[in-house]
C-alpha cells in the first residue's frame, strides 16, 4: 500500500478489530453471560457491557480497511480498465472473499447436522424452504433475504459483497462529482427517504466509513497526516478527540447520527493506532499475527463461545474468557488453513483467478 498506510498496518488493524469482535460478542448484552459466574475484577457488569458496545466499531474498522485496500488495487489497474474488466475485477474480489467463507460454512454445517438434536425444524415448513435457507446462508446472502443463518456473525458477508459491488459506482461518483459529494449522498440518502437508521447489521450503516477508506487512499491521507509538522499539537488534539468520542459513544442517540459511532469514532481509533500505537513493534507484531487469521476467527469464534460454553466460561475471569475463545479459534484457524492447503482448495481458487486473468488478456 502507500507509504502512509502499509500492508502491515492494515493487517494490524484487522488484528485490533478481531480482538474487539470477540469481546463484543462475549459481553454486548447481559444475556450473553448472566447464566455464568463471571468475575469482573472490580468492574460492574454494566461497565463491561458499555466497553463491549463500543467494540462494535470492529465492523467499521474492517469496512475501512476494505475500502482502502480495494481503492489501492483498483487505482493500480485503472489505466487498463474497460467495461469487461470492471466486471472481471468485481468477480475476482467476490471469489477471493467468498472462497474462505464457503470452506468454513460447509464444514460447520456438516458439524451442525451431525450434532444438532433438533436439526433445521425452525428453518422452514418443508424441505424446500430449509434447503433454500441453507443455500442462502452458504452464499452469504441470508442477511439480504432475511432468512435463518447458522451463525449470526456471518451477516457481514452480505456487507462485504455489497461493498465490492458498490465500489466501482462509488469510485465513479467520486471521479465525476467529488469525494465530498459522494460522502454527502451517503449521509443524506437514508434521511431524505425517511428510512432513518439502517440498523447495526446493515451494510449501509458502514458504507460511510468504507467510502472514507477509499478517500484516504485516493489522497494518501496517512502520509500527509504523518508528515504534519506540529507533532505535539497533533498528538494532544487527536488523543482528546479520541477520548471524547469514546466517552460519548454510548451517550449519543445512535438512531439520530449513527455516523458518530460507526464512522467518526472508528476513524479516530484507526488514525491513533496507525500513527502512534503501531510504533510499539511487539504490539504491532501481535496485531499483525491476529490480523492474518482474522477471517477464520471471525467465522468460528461464536461457535466456540456457544458450543464450548461450559469450558470457556469455566475460567470465570471476564478478561480471560475472550482470550480462551480467541486461542481456541486461532487453533481452529490453523487447522482450517491446513485443510485448505492439503485438499487443494486454495489451489483450485488460484486457478480460477488465473483463468479470469487469462480471459481478460484475450
Amino acid at each position: 500500500m502507500s507509504k502512509g498506510l502499509k500492508k502491515e498496518d492494515s493487517m494490524a488493524l484487522k488484528g485490533i478489530a478481531v480482538l474487539m469482535l470477540v469481546f463484543h460478542h462475549c459481553y454486548r448484552t447481559a444475556a450473553k453471560f448472566e447464566q455464568y459466574d463471571v468475575v469482573f475484577c472490580g468492574l460492574s457488569a454494566s461497565q463491561v457491557i458499555t466497553v463491549a458496545e463500543i467494540c462494535k466499531i470492529c465492523v467499521a474498522i474492517f469496512a475501512f480497511v476494505s475500502g482502502y485496500g480495494l481503492m489501492y488495487g483498483y487505482t493500480i489497474d485503472k489505466k487498463k480498465r474497460n467495461t469487461r474488466s470492471i466486471s472481471t475485477w468485481t468477480l475476482r474480489h467476490i471469489l477471493s472473499v467468498m472462497s474462505g467463507f464457503w470452506f468454513v460454512s460447509v464444514i460447520f454445517y456438516g458439524i451442525y447436522i451431525c450434532l444438532a438434536r433438533n436439526g433445521f425444524y425452525k428453518w422452514g415448513e418443508n424441505a424446500v424452504e430449509k434447503c433454500f435457507c441453507i443455500l442462502a446462508d452458504v452464499c452469504g446472502v441470508s442477511s439480504f433475504l432475511g432468512t435463518k443463518s447458522l451463525n449470526g456473525a456471518w451477516w457481514y458477508m452480505s456487507a462485504a459483497v455489497t461493498f465490492i459491488l458498490l465500489f466501482p459506482v462509488l469510485d465513479a461518483v467520486m471521479e465525476r462529482f467529488g469525494e465530498l459529494s459522494c460522502l454527502g449522498m451517503i449521509f443524506l440518502l437514508p434521511r431524505i427517504t425517511g428510512k432513518g437508521f439502517p440498523g447495526g447489521s446493515s451494510p449501509y450503516s458502514f458504507l460511510m466509513i468504507f467510502a472514507v477508506g477509499m478517500v484516504c487512499c485516493r489522497h494518501d491521507f496517512f502520509r500527509l497526516f504523518h508528515e504534519y509538522p506540529r507533532k505535539k499539537i497533533k498528538f494532544v488534539l487527536l488523543l482528546f478527540l479520541l477520548l471524547l468520542a469514546l466517552w460519548g459513544y454510548s451517550k449519543m442517540d445512535i438512531t439520530f447520527m449513527w455516523e458518530m459511532q460507526y464512522a467518526v469514532t472508528p476513524f479516530l481509533v484507526i488514525l491513533f493506532s496507525v500513527e502512534y500505537l503501531f510504533r510499539l513493534r511487539l504490539l504491532a507484531a501481535v496485531f499483525q499475527y491476529l490480523g492474518k487469521h482474522s477471517m477464520n476467527i471471525w467465522l468460528v469464534h461464536t461457535f466456540v463461545r456457544d458450543w464450548l460454553n461450559t469450558y470457556v466460561y469455566a475460567v470465570r475471569l471476564f478478561w480471560l474468557i475472550p482470550v480462551v475463545i480467541l486461542m481456541i479459534s486461532l487453533g481452529i484457524s490453523y487447522f482450517l488453513d491446513f485443510l485448505k492447503k492439503y485438499t487443494g482448495y486454495d489451489r483450485l481458487f488460484e486457478r480460477l483467478q488465473e483463468r479470469l486473468d487469462e480471459g481478460e488478456k484475450k
